[in-house]
């Protein structure tokens, strides 16, 4: 009796493996992609990071403003703000389907219009998995207490 019933699990085990082994992959890849992110922003490396954003990307910045991709890389390359750091925590990663939300915390030193400025700030990403693999499509960032 208790061997009919431990089959049934054992199948269901080895049925959904693949599907949490797959999860995990989409996770490292995306918190790879998260790094690529932060990695082209330092650099300067606008090419990389208009790659990494779907043409549909849409930005509602800590500061009220709301950004497209067009808009956001030119403002980038304008050099209004030039980023010498950004790290971010560990970051929650749940995928549906071909979409992915990536929640955390980074902290970024730049130079914003002349001015150094250290801010912390809670994000959502959101990552849909496009022809080209996985783009970020939309941002939505608020400041941590401390920016205030």
């Amino acid at each position: 009796m208790i061997m009919k019933m431990c089959v049934p699990t054992m199948l269901l085990a080895l049925m959904l493996a693949p599907v949490a082994a797959g999860a995990a992959s989409v996770e490292e890849q995306l918190n790879q992609l998260e790094e690529q992110r932060h990695q082209a922003l330092v650099s300067g490396n606008w090419h990389d990071l208009a790659a990494l954003h779907g043409d549909e990307f849409f930005y509602n910045s800590a500061t009220g403003t709301s950004l497209t991709k067009k808009a956001f890389i030119g403002y980038m390359k304008s050099g209004a703000v030039r980023v010498k750091r950004a790290t971010r925590e560990p970051a929650a990663v749940r995928v549906h389907g071909n979409t992915a939300v990536v929640t955390g915390v980074e902290r970024v030193e730049a130079t914003v219009e002349g001015k150094d400025k250290t801010v912390s700030s809670r994000y959502l990403h959101v990552w849909a998995n496009e022809a080209q693999g996985w783009r970020l499509v939309a941002r939505q960032a608020t400041y941590l207490t401390e920016n205030r």
